[in-house]
């Protein structure tokens, strides 16, 4: 009994590595609600496949009380699991978990959120637990939208939108040296008119689009510690970045670009700009509300925008930032005085 015992327990298939990413989750708030954005990295160490079956929440206040819990699992006809793709993991590989959790009332005050993660390998049920403190953020830079009128917020990050859904675990990202999401928080940005259509006519010109070399503004002062003016501009239907470029260049993802440095460990990120436009050289200092450019069509892209991200730092690998612009309503809200969150799908008046 005593050698059988021995042999299963070293048979026993080891206990997946679970790690939140970014390190610090911040909170964004918006009304009743409360966002968390942050992904989940799952590595399997062991010699057997794992499958993950099972993401349960339990949240406490600052008092200890559990205040609210979530489950997502394999029960019932169509279960609510089967939403989780990349759930199969193989030996000695890694798979991302984007949180299923991401949005809570907002009255709750969090102060740990402990994740129950249920893996299963052949028989054997094993569970791996991380504990995330979130903290409250708002950016110490006074924000502006960088582009001025009629503007569609056409991919934000909310928990579909793609600027959040970095594979943080993919080949390409470690060949670029990326281990963290600078456009967690990221927008694109186009001027849409009174039916919110992003061009005119069939949109297959350049300059069909609305947005198409619209003046961007700086959304703050700062100085300027990185820009690119030279990325050629594409034309609807044809665009191309070549991987070697992206391989040995990895900013000219944003085609051409400003980052400009707020103080207080913030940066914006302004991207896609026409080649030829972009005025300010590194070290040159800006006001808010300056003009900087024009939107163009370069780097990684697929229609006529302006890409926006408030993040950490100024290079490719950076962690973003929630950003919040003041002199923005959204349609359908009254004015207001505070500064305005928006995500993918708002259409927002900004001055």
């Amino acid at each position: 009994m005593l050698l059988l015992a021995l042999l299963v327990q070293v048979q026993a298939p080891a206990v997946p590595v679970v790690t939140i990413r970014p390190d610090t989750v911040l909170v964004e708030r918006d009304g009743d609600s409360q966002y968390l954005n942050f992904d989940i990295v799952v590595r399997n160490g062991g010699a057997d496949t794992v499958t993950l079956n099972a993401v349960r929440l339990e949240a406490r206040d600052a008092a200890g009380r559990v205040v609210v819990r979530r489950f997502i699992d394999g029960s019932g006809f169509s279960p609510s699991i089967a939403t989780v793709p990349g759930r199969v993991v193989a030996p000695g590989a890694s798979a991302i978990v984007y949180n299923p959790f991401h949005t809570l009332p907002g009255r709750l005050r969090l102060a740990a959120l402990r994740y129950d993660f249920e893996f299963s390998a052949g028989d054997t049920t094993v569970t791996a637990t991380a504990t995330v403190r979130p903290v409250e953020f708002r950016p110490a830079t006074a924000l502006a939208l960088p582009l001025a009128g009629s503007i569609l917020v056409f991919d934000g990050h909310d928990f579909y939108g793609h600027h959040r859904r970095w594979d943080l675990t993919h080949p390409v990202m470690k060949l670029i040296g990326v281990t963290r999401n600078a456009g967690r928080y990221a927008y694109d940005l186009a001027h849409a008119d009174r039916e919110g259509r992003m061009f005119r006519t069939d949109g297959k010109r350049n300059a069909d689009w609305l947005a198409w070399e619209a003046p961007v503004r700086a959304p703050a002062a700062g100085t300027v510690v990185a820009a690119a003016n030279d990325q050629p501009d594409y034309e609807i239907g044809r665009t191309r970045l070549d991987e070697r470029t992206v391989l040995q260049s990895p900013m000219l993802l944003y085609g051409n670009y400003v980052v400009i440095d707020h103080g207080n460990g913030e940066f914006s990120m302004l991207a896609h700009m026409r080649q030829g436009s972009v005025t300010p050289k590194p070290g040159t200092r800006v006001h808010a509300g300056e003009t900087i450019g024009r939107v163009g069509f370069s780097g990684a892209v697929y229609t006529i925008h302006l890409h926006y991200e408030l993040r950490r730092g100024a290079g490719i690998d950076a962690d973003g930032l929630p950003s919040y612009f003041r002199g923005v309503r959204r349609a359908g809200d009254r004015a207001s005085r505070t500064p305005v969150r928006i995500d993918s799908g708002d259409i927002v008046e900004s001055r």
